[in-house]
């Protein structure tokens, strides 16, 4: 009998989980861990970033089938109840949920949180914990799926938003920060060690991929049906090799007919190629091949895995350097017929006497792969075999998890450094850099110095918290963060060198915290006018290390902004640290926002002609118009007396993103069905009313040539490009 370890409480953080989405890589694993917790008899909680949001219909159904399960699901709040509001770079994308999501998971005692790499929603938590702020009992493990400059490679995405550089910096930052770090092939993490990106000191531990039961397998008498039908199985992208798919279809599409498939699938959800939706490209291609082609793009996991156990088909894995595809998984334990592109750590999962037979080099051309293809229609080809079985990677997955929880984490950092004296420097809000260099250059040695203006206002009890993080010693530099403005908007800052800070000052700010080292440098090398920007460029030039502090420790009324000179200066000091590795980061960042403003490409995704996206956009500014009314924020009181009788944070503002679909279609009736809309119905009627008078007495009243208004250009006049939201 196998022993149950002690019940522990976990959390899965994830931007996605199978229901809320129909299908994914990310998806379907955070199904198949939250299973196993649970039959461990772990308490799991599910924590959604996206929030309340389901890629079809809505959230709350999923929170009850989950309940069912054992599972809490619970959607990360758009706001949270005393909490500032992201000010500063936080305010870009999504970055703001980071906060939000530090937050809400510090309020909360967890053993053990899993996180995944994209979004790099793990750094600030690994942080906190280092620094001693929180998390002291809680393991925090990683694992790495594939990060956003992965992705957006493979898709030849452009980087056109500063947001997204800032989520590259979480993304290599968390690593290091982190108890453990999980990868499902060696292939990911070589790929983060070339990159210069640190690990925690014991490396990262290569695990199989956890899979939710993919059903009955395909039975035996199914091998007897040759193959007729090819499913390229996968999302529907360039990163998944979808061009070199259809490059080689439109060859194969030349062989005689005995040579050619019945039909072609495509089996996996939409994505774009080449800026264009690609479904509407696979149609294109399409019509001229000379047999039956399906696009299976909305179909849930259970549905998609159906139709590939059918008899006669076989599964086309295309992806040329994919981390470790789920698709491959369960064909193979589906016992379907695979023919799989090498690259990344696709051949780590094939049995090794199977590989020479199913996996392609990835370089492998259009008509090589037509060639390949056509010698396996009309055949009857064995399944290959994993190289770990789904039963043995559960086992594996067991044992690793309860060693984890069995280490007992310190409950504190260790101190490793004396205590040290703090001078507190105030300067002029006006012009401190020139002050603070002279008090730094004049001050005794082996002191810290926390650099604050005039126009800042300590929290209690902040300079112990100082003197304190000072103690744990492995920072020169500490960078807490701020409130500012009237709404008190949190700022913080970047760990490290960040690529960002090449391109904007996420470094550094009021309450800037310099060690006795850094004291020495400053005094020396740090020209004032480059700012407290520039200042930690020259720290971190010397070999210092530079710490963002995760926690707001002052507030000041207005914002912090850098002089135009500390602008002028700055970057370039920050370029002159880089070792070339984040150079095509700085040049990509610089084209798409170049493109953006002089509107010469289409950055954002391409509706076109699509009518289904036609329609979905002009939901979506629907909704947004809405939720932006007078006679909906009005009303907001009494919405938000409601959310709090029911234990829900207050509603957001602004309007949520939107991005899903069928997202803006629900909020749109969710505004429209309310009581609190109907009941500014009346108003609203008589200040259409209102309106409709006043237009008309202005058009009796005529208007002269010299009064009148020069007509709205189209897009196309103006010259401008037309940017839709886009989903990632």
């Amino acid at each position: 009998m196998r022993h149950r370890p002690h019940t522990a409480r976990v959390c899965l953080v994830t931007t996605e989980i199978l229901g809320v989405h129909r299908t994914g890589g990310i998806a379907t694993f955070a199904s198949a861990l939250a299973d196993l917790l649970v039959a461990e008899g772990h308490a799991v909680t599910v924590l959604c970033l996206n929030g309340a949001r389901a890629m079809d219909g809505p959230f709350a159904p999923w929170v009850e089938t989950y309940r069912r399960r054992g599972l809490i699901l619970a959607p990360l709040p758009d706001t949270l109840p005393g909490t500032p509001p992201p000010g500063g770079i936080w305010r870009l994308g999504t970055l703001g949920r980071r906060l939000r999501a530090l937050d809400w998971l510090a309020a909360r005692d967890f053993d053990l949180i899993h996180f995944n790499d994209w979004g790099g929603d793990a750094a600030l938590c690994g942080q906190a914990k280092a620094l001693g702020l929180a998390f002291a009992d809680t393991r925090l493990v990683l694992g790495l799926h594939g990060a956003s400059d992965w992705s957006m490679a493979g898709n030849d995405t452009p980087l056109a938003d500063l947001s997204r550089l800032a989520q590259i910096d979480l993304e290599r930052a968390a690593p290091a920060v982190m108890d453990a770090v999980w990868s499902p092939s060696r292939f990911m993490v070589d790929r983060l060690e070339g990159q210069g990106v640190a690990l925690p000191p014991q490396g990262a531990r290569i695990l199989p991929l956890l899979m939710p039961d993919p059903g009955r397998p395909r039975p035996p008498e199914a091998e007897a049906t040759p193959i007729d039908e090819v499913v390229v199985f996968g999302r529907l992208e360039a990163r998944k090799g979808l061009a070199w798919v259809l490059d080689g279809l439109d060859r194969l599409a030349t062989r005689p007919p005995d040579d050619r498939p019945a039909r072609v699938a495509f089996l996996g959800r939409a994505g774009v190629l080449a800026g264009e939706p690609a479904d509407r490209v696979i149609r294109r291609r399409a019509a001229p091949w000379p047999w039956e082609t399906a696009i299976l793009d909305r179909l849930h996991r259970a549905e998609a895995l159906d139709h590939l156990r059918q008899p006669g088909r076989l599964a086309l894995i295309a992806g040329a350097g994919d981390n470790s595809p789920l698709t491959l998984h369960e064909s193979l334990a589906l016992r379907v017929p695979v023919l799989a592109r090498g690259g990344g750590g696709v051949a780590e999962i094939v049995a090794p006497e199977d590989r020479a037979r199913v996996v392609i080099p990835p370089e492998t051309g259009a008509d090589a792969l037509a060639d390949r293809l056509a010698a396996l229609i009309g055949t009857m080809p064995s399944p290959a075999r994993p190289r770990v079985s789904r039963e043995d990677a559960d086992t594996v997955w067991r044992a690793w998890h309860a060693a984890l929880l069995e280490t007992k984490p310190p409950s504190r950092p260790a101190r490793t450094a004396p205590a040290v004296p703090l001078r507190v420097l105030i300067a002029p809000a006006s012009r401190p850099d020139p002050v603070w260099k002279t008090a730094l250059a004049d001050g005794p040695p082996d002191h810290a110095a926390w650099l604050l203006t005039d126009a800042d206002r300590p929290d209690p009890g902040a300079q112990d918290r100082i003197t304190s993080l000072l103690t744990l010693g492995g920072a020169d530099l500490l960078a807490p963060g701020w409130r500012e403005g009237p709404e008190g908007r949190r700022v913080l800052c970047l760990d490290g060198a960040p690529v960002t800070a090449q391109a904007v000052n996420a470094v550094a700010g009021p309450g800037l915290v310099l060690g006795p080292r850094a004291v020495a440098v400053a005094a020396r090398d740090w020209a004032p006018e480059s700012g407290l920007w520039g200042l930690v460029a020259v720290a971190v030039g010397a070999g210092l290390t530079h710490r963002a502090v995760p926690a707001t420790l002052l507030s000041r009324d207005r914002p912090w902004i850098d002089s135009p000179a500390a602008l002028a200066r700055a970057p370039a000091a920050w370029a002159a640290l880089d070792t070339g590795r984040s150079a095509p980061l700085v040049a990509g960042l610089l084209a798409g926002l170049v493109a953006r403003q002089a509107g010469t490409h289409r950055l954002d995704r391409d509706i076109g002609a699509d009518p289904a996206a036609r329609a979905e956009d002009r939901t979506r500014r629907r909704a947004r118009a809405l939720w932006r009314a007078w006679g909906w924020r009005v009303t907001r009181p009494l919405r938000n007396r409601a959310r709090r009788r029911a234990g829900l944070a207050p509603e957001p503002v602004d309007p949520p993103p939107m991005t899903e679909p069928g997202a803006a279609a629900e909020v749109l009736w969710g505004v429209l069905r309310s009581r609190s809309w109907a009941l500014t119905a009346a108003p609203r009627l008589v200040l259409k009313a209102a309106r409709n008078c006043i237009h008309k007495r202005s058009k009796g009243l005529g208007a002269g040539p010299g009064d009148r208004v020069p007509s709205r250009p189209s897009m196309q006049q103006a010259g401008g490009a037309t940017h839709h939201d886009s989903t990632r």
